[in-house]
């Protein structure tokens, strides 16, 4: 179709009107280039770009991008060096090509947040091979520290006093059938190895969390904030905080060799339970205006500790960001104990 478009646009050009000796007039021909994300981009981030003519029509396919003056080979770029740069673009009509009458000035810098990646651990204190993935992520907390974990445990047709209320919201809607399921990001089942891990770790990107709270009482007070280092506002973004707690005990069915090969492993040591969610469980909307670049979202909770939470002092929480409306995937997370602040 973006071909037949491209045809009829040159015969209209050069056999409708403004047909001259020399080929086409390019003189009322006009057409834009954007990107989702603004004018200020991160360094190691894929930035789309789109081509429009006057009537709004996609013509992305025959432009060529040019950064500084350097023809590109695709209409995705990505920066690796802070700086400004020129974004420049050509239209080619059939062997005529038409520049872009003004070129667009980006700024481009570091990401100031560091990235963690979210481990999602399905599981149950019935689950006989669960411990191995309770296993693998412990060895991988061991050895990088920017992994957030939630175990969130379903009880199943068994028995699991942790056991957390809204779990079949999470596994409808990401179609958990099998435990273990340690879900990465919410975009694929981790294969139990660290470097899956680090790779996540590394890579930019475009936002961070910090996390602070403190325990008044009976009464805990947190605050979440969300920092933008590019114009998000075109994505459906949510906020999610757990709170999870450390250091609970029960026995834990295993079929596997880990901790011994103990069938069941007694008094077991349960460790990131996710206890309740302190925004819908997937999430809550962050609007859009407040997406933009360098804009801090902020948003805070007051409650009373739940009564299902055995010792408040292993309380952690735990906050990401997830972008997309079904099977939301993890752009960033962040933890943080009770009583701390975490930064960016």
């Amino acid at each position: 179709m973006k071909k037949i478009f491209l045809l009829l646009v040159l015969f209209f050009l050069t056999g409708a009107c403004n047909k001259q000796e020399k080929g086409i007039d390019l003189k009322n021909i006009k057409f834009n280039i954007s990107s989702p994300y603004g004018n200020h981009f991160i360094t190691g981030y894929d930035i789309p770009f789109t081509a429009t003519d006057r009537q709004g029509n996609d013509i992305t396919p025959a432009v060529t991008f040019y950064v500084n003056g350097q023809a590109q080979s695709s209409d995705t770029l990505r920066f690796s060096a802070p700086g400004t740069y020129q974004i420049s673009a050509k239209w080619d009509l059939g062997g005529v090509e038409k520049d872009l009458e003004t070129p667009l000035q980006v700024e481009v810098i570091e990401p100031r947040s560091q990235t963690y990646v979210l481990v999602e651990d399905y599981t149950g204190t019935w689950c006989v091979n669960c411990p191995r993935v309770i296993y693998h992520l412990e060895e991988a907390m061991n050895q990088n520290n920017r992994i957030v974990p939630v175990a969130i445990h379903n009880r199943g047709h068994n028995s699991d006093p942790f056991h957390f209320d809204q779990v079949e919201v999470l596994t409808d809607e990401y179609n958990i059938t099998a435990y273990p399921t340690p879900l990465l990001n919410r975009l694929e089942v981790w294969d139990e190895q660290v470097q899956s891990l680090n790779e996540y770790t590394a890579k930019n990107q475009p936002l961070g969390l910090s996390v602070e709270s403190q325990i008044n009482g009976n009464r805990i007070e947190l605050t979440v904030r969300v920092r933008f280092d590019m114009d998000m506002s075109s994505e459906d973004l949510k906020l999610t905080v757990y709170l999870l707690e450390n250091h609970l005990h029960a026995d834990q069915a295993n079929a596997t060799p880990y901790y011994g090969g103990q069938d069941p492993i007694p008094d077991f040591e349960h460790n990131h339970v996710l206890r309740k969610s302190l925004t819908a469980v997937l999430g809550d909307d962050i609007p859009k205006s407040e997406c933009g670049f360098n804009e801090i979202y902020e948003k805070s909770f007051s409650f009373n500790i739940p009564p299902k939470v055995e010792n408040q002092a292993n309380i952690v929480f735990a906050a990401f960001v997830t972008r997309g409306r079904h099977q939301a995937t993890v752009i960033n997370a962040r933890q943080a104990p009770v009583n701390s602040t975490s930064g960016f």
